[in-house]
């Protein structure tokens, strides 16, 4: 999908002027990270990021891929931190294009699936455009983190656009551009893939004056303790609750409306089900057809909570309860585990000149969340040098998050990692400081996820 948002400088600005060869190497140097020797105490079982060597993160101003930089790869990097390599890599095809949550974990955390938006970039690709559709999602073995090794794959539709994963383990959803029936279950059991179903989206006609007709989901999330999923329809500004029916065999045999549609705020990305199941967050990032350049000159962003009808209600009613304003294009985010905060991976608009004051730079924000009433409150933001930051997770303890970044500024290639950050609950409202730590991982690092 075109619509997502990039963060360098605008590559069509005036052209810099010539600078001698050692002014240059000396520049380069300084611009690329210096990263600290000492890991955190960051905690669970492992790491797993994905990353897409596919393209720069300038394509998305100007639609250029640039030069080649080698193979998509997913990253497994174990816990306790030792050092600032992965522990082990597998070649696993993935996209930056589309929504942070492409990546996801079986419930006993040895295998992560990994939805494919766009095939590998071919031989004679030089635009976004070039790139094939995907279509597949894949399961890769980390049992032995070492030693990653995808176990099967499966045709789920055009673009598949994330995955999640069932509470027992059995069940994946994904949202797809496949227009006649975007969202997709894929039956998991013994270490291999079954069953397909796909379905349209009960209980919605089109739109036309929409660029997808409001018909195609851009995110499916699944409730942490029910057979509920929630979709997200983002040309729409709307989420809808699905109750999922099965067959006598497990497999899914179809989905209904489960209570009213919710009109969000404007562009709802994605979403995450608070740790109980009763509040359901989208991070809205006000982007449209009626934004000029689509994302480029969209307002903030903002958290919408939904607190869900109760699940034995007989006539369910789902309410907007809460919400905060953060940062321009706050595309990830992620709930602590003991779910009184919740963690913004903002792009912000680094690819303007920093005398435009639509200039932001890159930021983490962090958010306090009421698990009694769903209420939200910005508690601050803090910004840093990282471009196309994407993916975010706090770790066991809920003392540090983790973030993914694409890259940096420099000389090609360029480098990406993942960054550590601490939680710091001392003072009265909660502070993130930078570790100056970090994992550098294959090229283009994106979606992750920790595994405790």
């Amino acid at each position: 999908m075109p619509f997502k948002t990039s963060l360098p400088k605008a590559p069509l600005a005036k052209a810099p002027l010539a600078k001698a060869p050692l002014f240059m190497a000396i520049s380069a140097l300084l611009a690329q990270p210096a990263f600290a020797e000492a890991p955190p105490d960051f905690q669970g079982r492992y790491i797993a990021a994905i990353s897409d060597a596919d393209m720069r993160a300038y394509a998305y101003i100007d639609g250029e891929l640039g030069t080649p930089r080698g193979n998509d790869q997913l990253a497994i990097v174990s816990l306790p931190l030792t050092g600032t390599t992965p522990t082990g890599v597998a070649e696993v095809s993935n996209s930056v294009i589309n929504p942070v949550f492409s990546i996801a974990a079986s419930p006993d955390g040895n295998t992560v699936f990994v939805a494919e938006t766009r095939k590998p970039r071919a031989e004679g690709d030089r635009t976004i455009q070039d790139l094939e559709s995907g279509t597949t999602l894949r399961a890769i073995d980390v049992s032995n983190p070492a030693q990653p090794r995808i176990t099967d794959s499966i045709e789920v539709g055009i673009r598949p656009q994330g995955v999640s994963v069932s509470p027992d383990g059995s069940t994946l959803v994904l949202a797809t551009k496949a227009p006649e029936a975007p969202l997709v279950f894929v039956s998991y059991g013994e270490g291999g893939f079954g069953r397909v179903t796909a379905s349209t989206l009960k209980g919605f006609t089109a739109m036309p004056e929409l660029p997808d007709q409001g018909m195609l989901p851009h995110h499916a999330e699944w409730h942490p303790t029910e057979d509920i999923v929630a979709v997200m329809l983002a040309f729409r500004s709307q989420l809808q609750f699905y109750r999922v029916e099965r067959r006598d065999d497990g497999s899914v045999a179809g989905i209904e409306p489960w209570g009213n549609r919710v009109m969000t705020s404007k562009w709802p990305m994605s979403g995450k089900f608070s740790r109980d199941g009763r509040y359901f967050v989208t991070n809205d990032l006000h982007w449209g057809a009626d934004v000029r350049g689509i994302y480029l000159n969209a307002p903030p962003s903002r958290l919408t909570v939904t607190e869900l009808a109760p699940l034995d209600a007989e006539a369910p009613r789902h309410f907007i309860v809460g919400g905060v304003s953060l940062p321009r294009h706050a595309e990830s985010f992620a709930f602590s585990n003991d779910g009184t905060m919740i963690a913004t991976l903002n792009i912000g608009q680094t690819w303007l000149e920093d005398s435009d004051p639509r200039y932001s730079r890159s930021s983490l924000s962090l958010v306090s969340f009421d698990a009694a009433n769903g209420l939200v409150g910005h508690t601050g933001t803090w910004e840093f040098d990282g471009i196309l930051p994407e993916g975010i997770a706090f770790d066991a303890s809920d003392s540090y998050v983790v973030a993914g970044i694409f890259e940096y500024e420099g000389p090609e290639p360029r480098r990406s990692a993942l960054e550590f950050w601490r939680v710091d609950r001392s003072a009265a409202l909660p502070q993130l400081q930078d570790t100056g730590f970090a994992v550098e991982t294959g090229p283009g690092a994106h979606s992750l996820i920790v595994v405790n």
